[in-house]
């Protein structure tokens, strides 16, 4: 249920009423971003972004959104866009009012204080400095020069220290005077979504969001978009060669549909054409540019050459199955609507209201004249192309502040008539008979059989690892029997979750068994062309890590150490034969009976008796991993001490109470870096507490004995915790037993990975025996048994 209402001083209210959530978010948005900042400061609506985390009228120190959150368990972020801004979190539903009050404070009467809008100038510069090298930044730079208009569009936006400058004076009256001129109530939308009923949220809105002034007056129109007269640009990139399609839209209606179509990988789709001819391996929709008087919208195809050839191949089926998309019919809109509405129901609340708030809302009606409005603006004569490839003979130029090589080219998009395909739209006709089954079973546990639809959990045994590079390949082999799923009322997904490759598959008795069938044949004999694309997407990773932020490369490269595949060359040319479990959750006898048969024909060997598996120590002090980044990074993973449930409560309390205070340590008072973070994390098996931090200015001696340092403090902060937070802590915690998500495919995974790790699951009665001298017991462990730790840094290239 939703409603809409406008509170008294004109702030936009969207309430959505989720009965089935265990938890609820919060998101606020200004109708001012990055092209409203006064030109002698650009990066000032990026900067405010940041500065009003640190402490308003109302809420500082530990009390403040940002402190306050990390000690619940809370998920909050910002973003600045061109010319909207938006701040959000998400937390257990019963603190809800807790945190849209700060929230609100924050915005509403931020403190702007000297030292805090330093400190932000600081992170905000060695942002830059990592967006210099950000390919999808870097791209998106490179599209503002297709565009006449807006001129903001090429304007440099995300601040630096040279840009700030050394007068912290006039900045922060810079930032006062934003703040007085935008956030006032004619501009904010305030969204909410919880099980709380209507009326309850409504209370909650009309509370906090009235401190916001009321004003008569809202930000002006941008102006509107136009295209330069060139129309094919080329950017050199050491990335993955890319073509994007970019159209300037008067209104977008329908995008949520037409990225539906865009990203479906099922037989007769315009992606599986594209890869059964070797074109392309994987394509998504983006918004880079919105407005009220505008939106850019672009379709982003992963190539598998860079070639101008390639892309005008592309270009002529792309346009041709623009063409089609005119002529799809009610039910088969509505078909691509439901599958985007399945997608959207599976995310977390406050990915939920990021959809709405930017535009891809679940479809609630397939309107012909809205499907056609947007159709009748992706032609050709209205479109811009950008070609990404590794090398071109291109000039350099500053674009948004960044250093791009770019050049106008030129390709013609012809195609025989009778080189076109015939598209495939769904719905198709089922009515398949069920697959043969073998005689042979393997065991396979069943777990709460019903009579709804099974759930089947397949992932390598707990100590067993099955290489990165053979997951791609699975994950490549299987993308069109996992849409084909889906189009039958089905899920399938085979993708890494806390580092181990997981299968989960859901559906009526015949779609489960229909996919079984299929994928098992599928992986008996995977076609040379699917392997291929496995291959490169398996690459790409490789050098995504290598290319991305050095924090996020060495958290991606932990569970290849932890599962024992780092360093070891995984060139198999076939599948390797590991022994893998398996689980269905919920259905009827007959189902498990049938899907048990099935499994025998897996190419690994299913449940089978296993020795216990002992959790794995690190077999060096540290390791020492190259990064593109220049920036020194230190990942630190303290695995449990004990393999016992209390001390899995232990850990997961004192990551509650480290998170808060080693940021406002090394962050806030120390500006160590501009990641500083300590989350409880699972990861192969293995559950811990994991430290990052990233900095431009400090080594990586420094950065690990400041870590150290901090977890050698820990026992004495410990010692001195107050009984009412020591019992606040394990209530959270309990709450979090029954908090699973409201998803039923998604409840099931989490109840296996439980399953699958080397300590039992998390109890009430763990927690509730757990005591506080317990904790300091296991603190005081952690500190000494580093021979545990997992220490990761990086070595920049």
């Amino acid at each position: 249920m939703q409603q809409l209402l406008t509170l008294s001083n004109g702030v936009r209210v969207r309430l959505i009423h989720d009965p089935s959530a265990s938890r609820a978010a919060a998101l606020v948005q200004l109708a001012a971003g990055s092209h409203h900042e006064p030109p002698q400061w650009p990066g000032l609506a990026h900067l405010l972004e940041h500065v009003v985390f640190t402490g308003s009228a109302h809420y500082q120190g530990d009390d403040r959104l940002m402190s306050w959150a990390q000690a619940q368990g809370a998920r909050l972020n910002a973003t600045t866009l061109p010319t909207t801004t938006a701040w959000f979190f998400d937390l257990r539903a019963a603190q809800l009012g807790q945190g849209l009050a700060r929230l609100t404070d924050m915005l509403a009467q931020p403190l702007f204080a000297r030292e805090a809008i330093e400190q932000e100038v600081a992170v905000i510069d060695a942002e830059y400095q990592l967006l210099s090298t950000h390919a999808d930044t870097l791209r998106d730079a490179a599209l503002s020069l297709a565009f006449d208009a807006p001129a903001a569009l090429q304007h440099f936006h995300v601040g630096d220290a040279v840009h700030f400058g050394t007068d912290f004076t006039a900045l922060q009256q810079a930032l006062r005077d934003y703040h007085q001129r935008y956030f006032h109530a004619a501009n904010l939308t305030l969204w909410l979504q919880g099980p709380q009923s209507l009326s309850e949220l409504a209370a909650l809105a009309e509370r906090y969001a009235t401190q916001f002034r009321p004003a008569s007056t809202v930000a002006a129109l941008p102006a509107a978009l136009a295209l330069q007269p060139a129309r094919h640009f080329a950017l050199q990139l050491a990335d993955t060669p890319r073509l994007r399609f970019s159209f300037p839209l008067a209104d977008a209606p329908s995008l949520t549909l037409l990225r539906q179509l865009v990203t479906d990988k099922a037989a007769g789709s315009l992606l599986a054409v594209l890869g059964e001819r070797g074109y392309a391996d994987d394509a998504q929709l983006l918004v880079p540019y919105r407005s009220e008087n505008g939106s850019v919208v672009s379709i982003e195809f992963q190539l598998t050459a860079a070639d101008t050839s390639l892309c005008a191949a592309v270009e002529s089926l792309f346009c041709h199955w623009l063409r089609q998309l005119t002529i799809l019919t009610e039910p088969q809109r509505e078909h691509y609507a439901a599958l985007a509405q399945q997608q959207f129901h599976r995310l977390s609340p406050v990915d939920q209201l990021r959809e709405r708030a930017f535009g891809f809302s679940p479809v609630a009606q397939c309107d012909e004249a809205n499907w056609q409005r947007l159709l009748a603006q992706l032609t050709a004569s209205n479109m811009t192309r950008l070609r990404v490839a590794p090398q071109l003979d291109a000039e350099q130029q500053r674009v948004q502040g960044f250093p791009l090589s770019l050049t106008v080219t030129q390709w013609s998009a012809t195609m025989a008539k009778s080189s076109l395909p015939q598209w495939h739209f769904y719905p198709w006709a089922t009515g398949r008979a069920l697959p043969a089954l073998p005689q042979q079973q393997c065991y396979l546990p069943h777990i709460d059989p019903d009579q709804h639809n099974g759930v089947l959990m397949l992932s390598p045994a707990v100590g067993s690892t099955l290489p990165a590079r053979w997951g791609h390949i699975i994950q490549s082999s299987l993308r069109a029997i996992i849409a084909q799923c889906a189009h039958a009322g089905g899920s399938l997904s085979f993708s890494p979750r806390q580092g181990q490759w997981l299968l989960q598959l859901t559906g009526n008795h015949q779609v489960l068994l229909h996919t079984l069938d299929a994928l098992l044949t599928q992986l008996q004999t995977i076609p040379a062309s699917l392997r291929a694309q496995g291959e490169r997407n398996f690459a790409r990773q490789q050098q995504q890590w290598r290319s991305d932020i050095a924090v996020r490369c060495l958290l991606n490269q932990l569970p290849q150490l932890i599962g024992g595949e780092a360093g070891r060359q995984s060139a198999e040319s076939s599948l390797p034969r590991l022994p893998w479990c398996a689980t269905l959750y919920g259905g009827d006898k007959a189902l498990q009976q049938a899907v048990s048969r099935l499994l025998t024909r897996f190419p690994g060997d299913i449940n089978a008796e296993l020795p216990p598996a002992a959790a794995p120590l690190p077999q060096q002090p540290a390791y020492c991993l190259p990064t593109d980044s220049q920036d020194a990074a230190v990942v630190l993973f303290c695995p449990l001490v004990e393999q016992t449930a209390a001390c899995l409560a232990a850990w997961r309390i004192l990551a509650l109470l480290f998170e808060p205070r080693i940021f406002q340590q090394l962050r806030v008072e120390k500006n160590l870096g501009y990641v500083v973070s300590c989350r409880f994390m699972s990861v192969a098996g293995e559950h811990g507490l994991l430290f990052a931090v990233q900095s431009p200015t400090h080594n990586l001696a420094s950065i690990t004995a400041h870590i150290q340092h901090f977890i050698s403090q820990m026992p004495q902060v410990i010692a001195t915790l107050e009984a009412p937070d020591f019992a606040e802590k394990c209530a959270l915690l309990t709450e979090s037993l029954h908090s699973s998500h409201q998803d039923r495919l998604e409840q099931c995974g989490e109840r296996w990975l439980d399953q699958q790790s080397f300590a039992p699951a998390l109890t009430q009665q763990a927690i509730s025996r757990l005591t506080m001298d317990n904790l300091l017991n296991y603190c005081q462990r952690l500190v000494k048994e580093q021979a545990r730790w997992w220490m990761l840094n990086n070595h920049p290239r």
